[in-house]
């Protein structure tokens, strides 16, 4: 056991130290460190999911805005948009509703 373990002194007395300790280094912040390579890769694929949520939403938002603005001043988009979206009828109308498959 002894022996074992002056031989791997001996190799690593043997190798450059800068690159033994450079290596050390790439293993300890690839696994072993608090913020790791695997834990900023996931980070940043998060953050680009979350970014693109933020731009669906703003598009979302600007869209209903001129829908609002759209209701807001013309009178027949308000109706149009009660008949569409909520079924809503004259006494003396029926409502039909289709899908398409």
């Amino acid at each position: 056991m002894k022996d074992r373990f002056l031989a791997i002194v001996d190799t690593i007395r043997g190798m450059n130290r800068y690159a033994l300790a450079f290596g050390l280094f790439v293993a300890w912040t690839a696994t072993l460190a608090e913020v790791d390579v695997f834990r900023m890769l996931n980070t940043r694929m998060e953050r680009n999911q979350v970014e693109s949520g933020i731009e669906a939403t703003e598009l979302a938002i600007q869209l209903l805005d001129e829908q609002l603005a759209e209701i807001q001043e013309n009178p027949s988009a308000k109706e149009r948009h009660a008949r569409e979206h909520y079924y809503m009828h004259k006494s003396n109308e029926d409502v039909y509703v289709f899908q398409a498959e």
